[in-house]
């Protein structure tokens, strides 16, 4: 008499977990958590630099032209001001930290000067008084882009990807 019995050999099972494993294996090497992580600090850098375009825009709006830089930092919740001390009255730049969305893992003294402010790259960077007075932006480094940064340019109103000086800027 036959026994007609259902299920898998085993054999069969571990053919399966072999392809399982393989599949695994090659999804893992193709998503780089590093890559992945880089993207997210990215994103934060980007939302953080639009929070600060918004209130320097909505300056702008209000008093018609671009805000001094103790008067955007002033504006900005949630941020420390750099150890440069840039953000004065009268001047038109501003470097600054933006707490829980520091760039110091960033920081390179060696690369101090990315765009001839003198403000290190670990801190967001403010310039205002551009063009006919009204324009500023607001720039930082990537952490995904190799000596690549964000700049919000308010002429264009978009955020751009730039090199390390902040000039060849893309529109993202």
């Amino acid at each position: 008499m036959l026994k007609n019995q259902k299920g898998f050999t085993l054999i069969e099972l571990l053919i399966v977990i072999v392809i399982i494993g393989i599949l695994a294996g090659v999804l893992i090497a193709i998503i780089d958590p590093n890559a992945q992580q880089n993207r997210a600090r990215d994103a934060g850098v980007q939302a953080s630099i639009n929070k600060a375009a918004l209130a320097a825009g909505g300056f702008v709006s209000a008093y018609g032209r671009t805000p001094e830089g103790d008067e955007f930092y002033n504006a900005l919740s949630n941020v420390s001001e750099s150890s440069l001390g840039a953000c004065a009255a009268g001047g038109d730049t501003c470097t600054y930290s933006v707490n829980g969305n520091e760039l110091g893992l960033l920081c390179d003294a060696a690369a101090d000067d990315w765009d001839g402010s003198g403000a290190l790259q670990c801190w967001y960077y403010y310039e205002g008084a551009l063009g006919a007075g009204s324009d500023y932006r607001i720039c930082a480094r990537s952490y995904g882009i190799n000596l690549g940064m964000f700049c919000f340019l308010s002429s264009d109103g978009y955020m751009s990807q730039c090199d390390e000086d902040g000039n060849n800027c893309v529109r993202l």
